[in-house]
């Protein structure tokens, strides 16, 4: 598996589906971000025969790239509010790096979209709020290239993970409640994620039509989680990232990232942003997806304006279950 090394010395690995043979000029570059637990494993695949060259990294703790040190993961959870924000923003700046270093290094055409699946719209998020911490060569590399950020299954509770409101007049079980009733967490955490929820009616954003329990789900899952699993890392701070400890500084960080107009206005002016969500996946998303586009809406910032997408009958693994489905999608969101 291929490596990029940042000055730093931090190291990313990842998967590359190389240049399309249909055309090795002006294609489109899909760069993956994998969400936690479920790490890149054949997700580079996707992109073999589809006329695009698809490069999923690993995030740090994963396969092959660098470890979090003790004193970061310290600083996750016993820091501060600033300590854990910079935290955040480092990295964020430490992706941002890698996808300058990877166009630069691989020479990608100037057609990239960034996609966040799970806690990986986290990252992209954070990438979106540290481009001012960029040397200015990454700065023009990410403006010039990334033409799409697209947060895919973006929130499994909106109320930790960006601050947002639980619906109001329902009584919502704790999340471990929900995810019914297998005696091992993990096991209960990967049915909650493999699950088709059978919602009612999604066009009215109607809190009251959507189903929060996992016995709900309308069919089972099809595809092995075998290869593509890594508990150890998700325990040792991506848990920690979707945690009420870190509620304040993910919504501060939906702040800048999404509505600062400086940011989306300015530093990304020509990079359009999509929040893609499967309408058989769990409430958590579809609920903060309706939350966020209620935002942009009363907000009226025509700079910060992001595009919703709903793909009808996907779920959390949408990518896994049908890869074509998703490459479609994703390639619709280049501008």
């Amino acid at each position: 598996m291929p490596s990029l090394t940042l000055e730093s010395g931090v190291s990313f690995s990842y998967t590359d589906s190389a240049v399309p043979e249909s055309n090795k000029t002006d294609y489109v570059t899909l760069l993956l971000i994998h969400g936690g637990m479920f790490h890149n494993g054949n997700l580079a695949a996707i992109g073999s025969s589809n006329h695009v060259r698809v490069i999923a990294l690993n995030r740090r703790e994963y396969p092959g790239s660098s470890p979090y040190s003790p004193q970061e993961l310290d600083l996750l959870t016993r820091g501060s509010e600033a300590q854990k924000s910079q935290l955040l923003a480092e990295m964020g700046r430490d992706l941002a790096l890698f996808i300058a270093g990877v166009a630069a290094s691989l020479s990608l055409p100037g057609s990239i979209a960034v996609v966040g699946w799970s806690v990986g719209s986290l990252m992209v998020l954070s990438i979106a709020a540290s481009m001012d911490m960029l040397p200015e060569d990454a700065r023009q590399t990410l403006t010039t290239s990334v033409r799409s950020m697209i947060l895919f299954r973006h929130a499994e509770g909106p109320s930790v993970a960006y601050g947002m409101p639980d619906p109001e007049g329902i009584d919502i079980p704790p999340m471990m409640d929900l995810m019914a009733a297998d005696a091992d967490q993990e096991s209960s955490i990967t049915r909650w994620l493999l699950s088709f929820f059978a919602h009612g009616d999604l066009s009215k954003h109607d809190p009251r039509n959507l189903q929060y329990n996992v016995t709900d789900s309308i069919r089972l899952p099809t595809i092995p989680m075998d290869g593509i699993t890594d508990f150890t890392a998700s325990t040792k701070y991506d848990g920690i990232l979707i945690s009420p400890r870190f509620h304040s500084v993910t919504a501060k960080l939906l702040d800048k990232s999404l509505f600062d107009s400086h940011v989306r206005g300015e530093l990304w002016k020509d990079t359009e942003f999509f929040v893609v969500t499967g309408s058989a996946d769990s409430w958590t998303t579809i609920y903060a997806s309706w939350k966020l586009e209620e935002r942009m809406r009363m907000e009226a910032k025509p700079e910060c304006k992001i595009t919703f997408k709903m793909i009808e009958g996907a779920n959390h693994f949408f990518m896994i279950e049908d890869p074509q489905g998703a490459v479609d999608c994703f390639k619709a969101c280049i501008i």
